[in-house]
């Protein structure tokens, strides 16, 4: 047996061991740790890190946290809330990819209270990129970054009071150019409006936009923009870029994260004009998910980014095939399994998968106990620290 041959096969033994909460070797070489440990669920992670000082030490480097996000595969994460008092929850969900049923599973020791105070009725998820989450609360017109894995977060502040965030429309991404993480969000300019007020018709109000890069402490304005952005749709991430539907879903606003300029692109055909429609990511490509009232749930996917003609519509399916009235919800993709089965979202609160081979829905049942509203992203466990932006005040529960 060859030397490599031999290390692999060593890794694979103490990788085991960690995973079954065996430490054989508490005097492992700090690299060494970190090249077993990183290919471990997060919920190990968490666990190794209580084992002893040194290891706490090794596996909150960032060396180690940029090495297990690079292996990490994607999950989701729900917020959930209660209609009648204050909680932020979010549980993150890990789903075996192995065969043609998808069961979901909450892992109690991956549920995190956030102890943010938030009102949840208002309180949003915005957005997530890297294991970093943007939340929203549209009552307070207030705006966090969190990292569920560590407990902590920042607070975004709103020193401007002159401004209104009611548009609901915040997006989160990544510029990988200048390796910066940015939050972008629009709001209606009061001083333009025509009554020295927030006039809600359309046309009555110049539509505005701001940007925070992690690590300034600060806003800044990137003045108004030449689109109305449809519905309360966060900013989907791809291809280095934010999207919001905009002008009555007919088109796409782009948001280009390192020159920092809005354009548009093309949307996909309309197939029907009461269609509900939200964007989404489908394996990696832009795609739309229209519901309309007919029960016809249809995704359209952007096979070449940026190319209008390679808008396919990838399949059609019914929504009258599952429990409950949906037909009138906006639908987003969570996530795609190795088998082509897909998991889906809708407003009203409801998981369902969509069965390619079959052509078939199913209902899911979230176990939310007293919980009775959540929301679902897509979410990649990530053990960066927060403190590594510079100029911002960390927080923790």
């Amino acid at each position: 047996m060859s030397a490599a041959v031999s290390r692999h096969m060593e890794r694979l033994r103490m990788q085991a061991c960690i995973r079954d909460g065996k430490f054989p070797a508490m005097d492992l070489p700090a690299e060494l740790l970190a090249e077993i440990v990183s290919r471990t669920p997060a919920r190990t992670i968490v666990y190794c890190k209580s084992v002893c000082k040194k290891w706490r030490n090794i596996l909150s480097e960032s060396y180690f946290a940029n090495l297990h996000l690079s292996r990490s595969s994607e999950e989701f994460i729900i917020h959930q809330g209660s209609r009648d008092d204050e909680y932020a929850i979010l549980t993150l969900i890990e789903l075996e990819d192995e065969s043609e049923q998808h069961d979901i599973h909450p892992d109690p020791l991956m549920r995190f209270d956030l102890g943010l105070n938030f009102e949840c009725e208002v309180m949003c998820l915005s957005g997530s990129v890297n294991g970093l989450i943007c939340i929203e609360d549209n009552y307070e017109e207030s705006v966090y970054i969190c990292n569920p894995i560590t407990q902590e977060y920042i607070y975004l502040e709103n020193p401007d009071t002159k401004k209104s965030y009611l548009s609901m429309h915040y997006g989160f991404g990544f510029a990988e150019t200048n390796n910066q993480y940015k939050v972008v969000r629009f709001y209606l300019d009061r001083c333009l409006s025509t009554e020295n007020s927030c006039p809600s018709t359309e046309g009555s109000y110049k539509l505005g936009s701001e940007v925070y890069t992690l690590g300034t402490a600060t806003w800044r304005d990137l003045g108004h923009i030449p689109f109305h952005i449809s519905g309360c749709d966060i900013g989907i991430y791809v291809s280095g870029n934010l999207h919001w539907l905009a002008d009555e879903d007919k088109i796409i606003c782009t948001f280009d994260l390192d020159r920092e300029i809005y354009q548009p692109m093309a949307a996909a055909p309309w197939g029907s004009e009461n269609a509900f429609r939200s964007l989404g990511v489908l394996k990696g490509c832009l795609c739309i998910c229209d519901n309309t009232p007919y029960s016809e749930l249809a995704i359209w996917v952007m096979r070449d980014y940026g190319v209008e003609d390679s808008w396919t519509k990838e399949f059609v399916t019914y929504t009258h095939l599952i429990h409950g009235d949906i037909h009138t919800d906006m639908i987003r993709i969570l996530k795609v399994f190795k088998d082509g089965t897909v998991l889906l979202y809708s407003e009203s609160f409801q998981l369902f998968t969509y069965h390619p081979q079959h052509q078939t829905l199913q209902h899911h049942i979230y176990p939310g106990g007293d919980l009775d509203t959540f929301d679902a992203q897509t979410y990649v466990p990530n053990f960066m620290s927060l403190h590594s932006f510079e100029l911002e005040e960390v927080f923790g529960w």
